[in-house]
């Protein structure tokens, strides 16, 4: 039986291909349940496409985790496997397929299949997609130009690093973030301990996007990080389930050596070792606490028990560094929805230690960047959700205010009091093409912030389009443009249009900014700003005043 949001992704599925979308981008959170979308949609979609249905995946342990759920919904249907040395039948209704096997030698092998029957096509972890395996196989399905129906799912809530995916993709249907699915009891909520190292990134160079394994692994490999990461794991999170995630091979065995050495029951597996089954089991068995991989359970693997994430593996890549922490939201076995839940579950939330190294040439990414804010943001233990919304109100309050430079969240009041009011500056990007007081979002993107707390965002997404979004006189408004320039005026025109009155406190004005303020606006300063001397300020200006009581009145007005 699908969730109700499950059914809410289904449904976006089948109306966006009846309005004629045929490529599709789902983007939701690990632990969403796409699989639970793959097994369903043979039966969901058969009135419109009744054809043979393909699913590609990269890895074998999301090939199988396929086969399994689409065959416990459908046991009438024929599925079958196509990797390495199985060949599918192409006349199977379900035929799931290693993307390497398929695409091998420009997909000659994919060319064997009837793609005229072929009507349903569905890529996993589809940030892959742009590659020429991938593009390969697209080609010689015919997927351009067609009617068959092609969803790609992905679990990064960013656009991925360097690549185009509206090359591949016309509409994301349907994006349900960790943040969401926190917020409605579907993930544990997620904590966070920042580690800082002596290490510099400096000298390492990046490759194909990311930075390069073996300089980075020579770099961070050290036993002073090492014990410094098994110190903290020991002071936070001592005897909890924990996947830890290194940089290189040696580099896990080095860190399962460390925290062995301190008396924790610690292993390292990896790709080719012939005892990985077995450790896995013992994982999940408890007989180890730590166990330490070089990238092979990003993707395929599910252990709910696991509850602590060692990102001991620097990343400027936000597709990978979403898949480390997914292997820790996921909800205990057979515990529903946690807002439901009766009694005090084994599972509530999940504990990151990253270790953040120190850089001034490389932009990394960190446990806050996963929900918009400042990577160099710490959150001092506490959880990522309750501190987005923390900064949220704040900006409520205070939306002149950048906070993309707040790094210690337990100085947000002293951050807010640090801030020069007199010398407010709008984002660049807004100065250039709006005449409204767009902000920088906590989270992202720009927030047009309007009485009665109502707002408008704009936002990038997957497919590099701007989103354009919010809600105004109780109506919910979402578009799309093609550039940042387009979106701001489209925007600024559904404001103008539904919302004429909020226009004097949002506009810009440039030709009375620097006017003195009237008796009319220092009343009102001194009513909003009670315990401060803004009012009295000699350099008040009109501009300023209206921009300080705009701010205050967009998230104090009711």
């Amino acid at each position: 039986m699908l969730r109700p949001r499950q059914v809410e992704a289904m449904t976006a599925i089948k109306d966006n291909y009846l309005k004629g979308i045929r490529q599709q981008v789902v983007s939701a959170c690990t632990g969403f349940g796409k699989t639970q979308l793959f097994a369903h949609s043979p039966d969901y979609l058969k009135d419109i496409l009744p054809g043979q249905m393909v699913v590609l995946a990269h890895r074998d342990e999301l090939l199988n985790h396929s086969i399994e759920k689409i065959h416990n919904a459908n046991k009438h249907l024929k599925i079958s496997k196509e990797k390495a040395a199985l060949w599918a039948d192409g006349e199977s209704d379900v035929i799931v397929a290693s993307v390497q096997s398929l695409g091998k030698n420009g997909a000659e092998r994919a060319k064997r299949f009837d793609w005229s029957k072929i009507d349903k096509i569905f890529t996993d972890e589809c940030h892959h997609s742009t590659g020429q395996t991938y593009l390969d196989i697209y080609n010689i399905a015919g997927i351009e130009g067609s009617n068959k129906l092609h969803v790609g799912f992905t679990a990064t809530p960013q656009r991925p690093d360097g690549k185009r995916l509206s090359e591949v993709f016309k509409k994301i249907v349907f994006n349900y973030p960790l943040r969401k699915s926190i917020e409605e009891g579907w993930s544990v909520d997620v904590r966070g301990i920042r580690v800082h190292t002596k290490i510099s990134l400096d000298e390492v160079k990046s490759t194909a996007g990311d930075l390069n394994e073996r300089q980075l692994s020579d770099t961070v490999n050290t036993p002073e990080r090492n014990d410094l990461i098994a110190r903290t794991w020991l002071e936070h999170a001592n005897g909890e389930q924990t996947i830890g995630f290194a940089v290189s091979i040696q580099h896990a065995k080095d860190l399962a050596e460390t925290f062995r050495n301190a008396g924790i029951k610690a292993e390292a597996i990896w790709d080719g070792d012939p005892d990985r089954t077995e450790k896995l089991e013992r994982h999940r068995a408890k007989d180890i606490t730590v166990i330490f991989n070089c990238e092979i359970l990003t993707e395929g693997y599910d252990d709910w028990q696991v509850s602590v994430i060692i990102l001991a593996r620097p990343t400027k890549s936000n597709i990978l560094f979403t898949q480390m922490i997914g292997r820790a939201t996921r909800l205990q076995d057979g515990t529903g929805n946690l807002l439901d839940w009766k009694g005090e579950p084994i599972k509530s939330s999940c504990l990151i230690i990253d270790v953040v190294d120190s850089t001034s040439r490389h932009s990394l990414v960190t446990l806050p960047t996963l929900m918009g804010l400042n990577a160099g943001l710490d959150l001092r233990g506490q959880s990522l959700v309750k501190t987005v919304q923390q900064i949220e109100e704040a900006q409520q309050e205070f939306s002149f205010i950048n906070f993309s430079s707040l790094t210690d969240i337990t100085q947000l009041e002293s951050y807010i009091e640090s801030v020069d009011l007199f010398n407010i500056k709008l984002p660049e990007e807004v100065e250039k093409n709006s005449e409204l007081s767009w902000y920088t979002s906590a989270t992202g993107g720009f927030v047009l912030l309007l009485p009665d707390k109502q707002e408008v965002h704009i936002q990038q997404n997957l497919l590099d389009k701007y989103e354009i979004f919010g809600i105004m006189n109780g109506k919910k408004y979402r578009g799309e443009r093609d550039t940042i320039e387009e979106a701001f005026l489209a925007a600024d025109g559904i404001v103008q249009k539904v919302l004429p009155e909020a226009l004097k406190v949002v506009r810009q004005d440039a030709r009375w900014h620097k006017d003195p303020p009237t008796k009319k606006q220092l009343r009102k300063l001194k009513q909003l700003y009670k315990n401060s001397p803004i009012s009295n300020n000699l350099n008040m200006t009109k501009g300023i005043a209206t921009k300080l009581i705009g701010s205050k009145l967009a998230g104090k007005v009711k």
